[in-house]
C-alpha cells in the first residue's frame, strides 16, 4: 500500500508518496491526480484572469524544435516567426499568391529567367536602428546555403536553386539573385528564409570573404576562424536564450520556458508601427503561446476562456465546446479546410539490425495501406471532419493528380499480398514471420508518434488491431516531439505516424522526396526514390510551361503512390476558436489560419461571467 499527500498552498502543489520505492502503477496513478489537480488549480483561477488585458494567449500543442533562424523546421517554429521575423516575400493569405513584403515588388526576372532583381523598401530598422541592408541579404542568403549550417532538412531546396547573390552596380538597395536552373519558385525562394542583420551574428566580418564560389564548391576547406563561427552559430543556445531570437519582426521574444509557454513582447518605437498592412500589425501588447499537448486540458483552457486563440483544438473537443451556450457567445469557432496531411511513413532502407526489413517489398508496403482503416479513423476520431489523402498534393491544388483511387481497407487483399511477399505464420502464433538473412523474424514493428494527444493515441490503437487481423503486431511507441523528429532524420524507426504542413503555394518535392534528401538525413525519411523519381521532380522544378509542370507533379504523384512509402490518411480541418472580445477576428484555409497581431481588443470589452456547463 503507499499514500499520497497533496497540498496546495498559495497556488503551489506539492505532492509526496510515503514510499521511496514505487511501482509504475502508482506511478501512473500519481501523474492521472496530478493532472487533476491541475485542472482544478485552472478552474480555481479562471475569476483571477482580467479579460481586459491586451495580451493574446494562443495554444499550441506541441513545444518547437527550437527557434533557430535557420535550423529548426516545426510548423509551430513558422507561426512563432510570423509576429518576430520577416522574409522578402510572403503568403498572401487573402489571395493565396505570394506578395512582396521587403521588397518594392516582386523581383523582376532576366530574360533567361536566371536572374532576378530586387529592391528593398525604404524604412526598414533593426532593433538597434541601423537600416536592413543588401548586405544583410547576401549574409543570410551565404548561411541558409552553406554547408556547415545544421539545416539538412531543407538546405536542398536552396541548394539546388541559388548559384549566388550579388549588389546591384547601381542602386545599393538593391539585389540580384543568381540562379543555377530555370524553376517554377524562383521568384517565391526567399518565402521561407528569414532575413538575419550581418551586424549582430557577425561583427567581425568572419563570412564577408567566404564567397558563393566557395559555398558551391565541394571541396573547398574552410578556415578554422569559419569553422569555429559555424559551431557557435549551430549552438542549442540559439534555438532557446531570447536574446538570441531576434528579428524583424514587431515583436522579440522575452520568455521561453520549454514545454509550457514562450512571451512575445510588443517592440517600442517598432519601424513598422504605421505600415497599413495586416501582417504588420501589432495591436496585442503581448502574445503568449501556451503549449499543451493533452487535448482535454485545452478543452478545458478554453471552456474557461484562459485561451484566446487555438488552431490545435481536436475535432471532437471542438464538436463539444459549439454545443456550449457560452461558448458561443464568448467565441468564433469554425472549421477550415487547410493543406496540410497526416501519414504513416514506412522505412523502406532499415539498418537491418536494430530496425528489421519489414517494409523493403512493395507488396508489403501496399499490403500495410489496405489494413490501416483510413475512413473509420475519420468517422470514429475526426467525426468526419477531415478529408481523405491520396497523394503527397493536396485536392484543393491545381496540380492534384485525380486518376489515383482510393486504397480501401481490404485485410483479405492484404494478406494476399504478405503471402506473395513470404510474410507467413509458420509457427501457429497469429503473428506472421519470414526468415531474413538467415533468421526467422516476426512481423512485429514498432509505429512511432508524437506523444501527449489522446486523439493520436486511439488512431494508433485501432491501427494496432486492424492490422492484426492480418498477422501483423504493430507496437505502439510514442516519444517526445524532439526524439520523435531525431529518429526520422536519422531513420532510426520502423514506421512512424507524421504529419506535414502545407501551403497553397507549389511545394518543392526535393525536402521530402528527392534522394539526396534520405542521404543527407534531410526529411525524406523512409528512403524514397530512385532515378525516375529524381527526373520528375527536376522536370517538375523547371518546366516553366504551366502544363509540362503539372503533367510532371501528376506523374510524381502517381511513383509515389505506385512505391507507396507513406500511407496517406487524410487532410485534417483546422479547428480555430478564437475569443470575441478581439475585433479582426478572421479566418484563413492557408497555414496559420490567423493573424494574432491583427487582433484588436475590443474597447467596451469587460469580460463576461462564467457559467457551469
Amino acid at each position: 500500500m503507499f499514500k499520497i499527500i497533496i497540498k496546495i498552498n498559495f497556488g503551489m502543489l506539492y505532492l509526496q508518496l510515503s514510499k521511496k520505492k514505487t511501482t509504475q502503477h502508482t506511478m501512473h496513478q500519481t501523474k492521472y491526480i496530478l493532472f487533476i489537480i491541475s485542472l482544478l488549480l485552472l478552474n480555481a483561477c479562471v475569476d483571477k484572469r482580467d479579460l481586459n488585458t491586451n495580451t493574446v494567449i494562443a495554444h499550441i500543442s506541441s513545444n518547437p524544435d527550437g527557434l533557430h533562424p535557420f535550423n529548426d523546421n516545426s510548423a509551430d517554429r513558422s507561426y512563432i516567426f510570423q509576429y518576430t521575423q520577416k522574409t522578402l516575400v510572403r503568403m498572401d493569405l487573402e489571395k493565396l499568391e505570394s506578395m512582396p513584403f521587403l521588397i518594392k515588388e516582386m523581383p523582376i526576372p532576366s530574360a533567361d529567367g536566371y536572374e532576378y532583381t530586387y529592391e528593398l523598401i525604404d524604412g526598414v530598422k533593426w532593433d538597434d536602428g541601423s537600416p536592413l541592408t543588401v548586405d544583410d541579404v547576401i549574409f543570410t542568403t551565404k548561411v541558409q546555403i552553406a554547408p556547415l549550417t545544421n539545416n539538412t532538412q531543407v538546405k536542398g531546396i536552396y541548394t539546388s536553386v541559388i548559384e549566388s547573390v550579388r549588389k546591384h552596380p547601381e542602386n545599393p538597395n538593391k539585389f540580384i539573385l543568381r540562379t543555377k536552373l530555370l524553376h517554377v519558385s524562383n521568384m517565391d525562394i526567399y518565402g521561407e528564409i528569414y532575413i538575419q542583420q550581418k551586424k549582430f551574428w557577425d561583427p567581425k566580418g568572419v563570412l564577408d570573404n567566404y564567397t558563393f564560389e566557395q559555398i558551391n564548391d565541394p571541396n573547398y576547406q574552410p578556415s578554422e576562424e569559419m569553422v569555429n563561427w559555424f559551431s557557435d552559430f549551430n549552438s542549442g543556445d540559439n534555438s532557446y536564450k531570447p536574446e538570441k531570437l531576434v528579428g524583424l519582426g514587431p515583436y522579440q521574444i522575452t520568455e521561453f520556458v520549454v514545454g509550457s509557454y514562450i512571451t512575445l513582447t510588443k517592440k517600442k518605437n517598432w519601424y513598422g508601427a504605421n505600415s497599413n498592412k495586416i501582417y504588420d500589425k501589432a495591436y496585442p501588447e503581448k502574445i503568449i503561446f501556451k503549449i499543451i499537448n493533452d487535448d482535454a486540458a485545452a478543452y478545458l483552457a478554453i471552456k474557461n476562456q484562459q485561451i484566446d486563440v487555438s488552431t490545435y483544438l481536436g475535432t471532437t473537443k471542438l464538436l463539444k465546446l459549439k454545443n456550449i451556450d457560452y461558448f458561443n457567445e464568448n467565441y468564433h469557432a469554425e472549421f477550415m479546410p487547410q493543406y496540410s496531411y497526416s501519414y504513416i511513413g514506412l522505412n523502406m532502407k532499415p539498418d537491418g539490425i536494430e530496425h528489421k526489413p519489414f517494409f523493403v517489398d512493395k507488396k508489403v508496403r501496399r499490403a500495410i495501406a489496405h489494413l490501416v482503416p483510413v475512413q473509420e479513423i475519420i468517422d470514429v476520431i475526426n467525426k468526419g471532419k477531415a478529408i481523405r489523402q491520396v497523394s503527397n498534393i493536396s485536392p484543393l491544388q491545381k496540380a492534384y493528380n485525380h486518376d489515383l483511387k482510393l486504397i480501401e481497407l481490404d485485410v483479405e487483399k492484404a494478406k494476399k499480398l504478405l503471402d506473395e511477399a513470404g510474410w507467413i505464420d509458420t509457427d501457429g502464433d497469429n503473428i506472421r514471420d519470414k526468415e531474413v538473412n538467415g533468421q526467422r523474424i516476426p512481423f512485429s514493428f514498432k509505429l512511432s508518434y508524437i506523444s501527449g494527444a489522446a486523439a493520436t493515441k486511439e488512431m494508433i490503437l485501432m491501427i494496432k488491431e486492424s492490422m492484426y487481423k492480418a498477422g501483423v503486431d504493430v507496437i505502439p511507441t510514442p516519444m517526445d516531439f524532439t526524439l520523435f523528429y531525431k529518429n526520422a532524420y536519422d531513420h532510426k524507426f520502423d514506421a512512424m505516424a507524421g504529419g506535414w504542413g502545407g501551403s497553397a503555394s507549389y511545394s518543392d518535392p526535393i525536402q521530402l522526396w528527392h534522394t539526396e534528401s534520405w542521404a543527407n538525413k534531410g526529411s525524406n525519411f523512409t528512403g524514397f526514390g530512385d532515378a525516375e523519381s529524381d527526373s520528375l521532380i527536376r522536370l517538375g522544378n523547371t518546366s516553366l510551361d504551366p502544363e509540362k509542370h503539372i503533367a510532371a507533379v501528376k506523374a510524381l504523384q502517381k511513383k509515389i503512390y505506385d512505391d507507396q512509402p507513406y500511407v496517406f490518411l487524410y487532410s485534417n480541418t483546422r479547428k480555430i476558436a478564437i475569443h470575441k472580445r478581439f475585433d479582426n477576428a478572421n479566418m484563413y484555409n492557408e497555414r496559420p489560419g490567423v493573424i494574432l497581431g491583427n487582433l484588436k481588443l475590443k474597447p467596451e470589452f469587460g469580460g463576461t461571467t462564467l457559467k457551469p456547463e
